[in-house]
């Protein structure tokens, strides 16, 4: 089984919050278990030079972001024994900070396409597609409106993890076709209490829906803790999931902790094995 976790940031190469320390550690741990898990995340001006110097050039890619295309060079290294693809744009990502940028919205389409694109241009085709936060929540999207019959994509299932519902990518829809490409008419899968909702477009997309933590799920599917998409998660109830998780394998024993990430692997290796055999079964 191939897993290929798409992120918005990943410890050590760029980290805002929690999110990088489970795109790290998580991979860490499916790897130690025989997993195939690599990562893509944007290659930000923020990456330590001391980590640039290990980069080695894939491929150059010409990436669709609406009714344009943009360059992409991917790179990879490899740390703690997980491959890492790192997405390089300097238009999008030459720049201080992770987020908070103006054009947000158009940096993390282009993130998510060039997530798919890379794909058929690097030595790894995955099972799974697991991506993260709004920041990567179009990936499912982009992948069921342009991707799905494409040869070589069409068995990929789909997993979708929310780690902060307060943050859920909201945008005018004004920008739908001009900014994401997305068109008129399939509004309604990104299209939420009248704007652009992309962690609601990640849920609806997706084949599974995860949260983190051992309380978070029941949290949020209260409808003062949604933040909006209350009705989302209800209509999607069978699809969620909550996987534990907490701090890293060299701290904890993964076979006696319970909240060890090597139980978080196990939760989620199994997730990943049902879906794909719920895919085998439906053919």
């Amino acid at each position: 089984m191939k897993v290929l976790f798409a992120t918005s940031e990943a410890a050590p190469f760029a980290a805002s919050g929690r999110l990088a320390d489970v795109s790290s550690a998580l991979s860490c741990a499916m790897r130690k278990r025989l997993i195939g898990c690599r990562v893509a995340l944007p290659l930000y001006e923020d990456v330590p030079d001391k980590l640039r110097e290990n980069l080695k050039f894939v491929v150059s890619l010409s990436v669709p972001v609406a009714w344009r295309r943009q360059y992409c060079g991917v790179y990879k290294t490899n740390h703690n024994g997980v491959i890492y693809y790192l997405l390089d744009n300097q238009y999008y990502f030459k720049r201080c900070g992770l987020y908070g940028h103006y054009d947000d919205s158009e940096r993390f389409a282009f993130f998510s396409r060039a997530v798919l694109e890379m794909i058929e241009h690097i030595d790894f085709w995955p099972d799974i597609l697991h991506s993260n936060d709004w920041q990567s929540a179009l990936v499912p999207v982009y992948y069921n409106l342009f991707y799905r019959r494409r040869q070589g994509y069409e068995n990929i299932k789909n997993v979708y993890t929310i780690h902060n519902i307060h943050h859920q990518g909201k945008f005018g829809l004004e920008i739908l076709e001009d900014v994401f490409g997305i068109p008129r008419q399939s509004a309604a899968l990104v299209e939420h209490d009248g704007c652009i909702n992309l962690m609601k477009a990640g849920i609806e997309a997706a084949d599974c829906v995860t949260t983190i933590g051992p309380t978070y799920l029941k949290e949020i599917c209260e409808p003062w803790q949604t933040h909006g998409p209350y009705d989302i998660l209800k209509d999607h109830k069978r699809k969620l999931h909550e996987i534990l998780s907490s701090i890293d394998d060299e701290s904890c024993n993964p076979e006696s902790d319970t909240h060890s990430w090597g139980r978080c692997a196990n939760e989620y290796i199994r997730l990943y094995r049902g879906l794909l055999k719920n895919a085998e079964n439906d053919k």
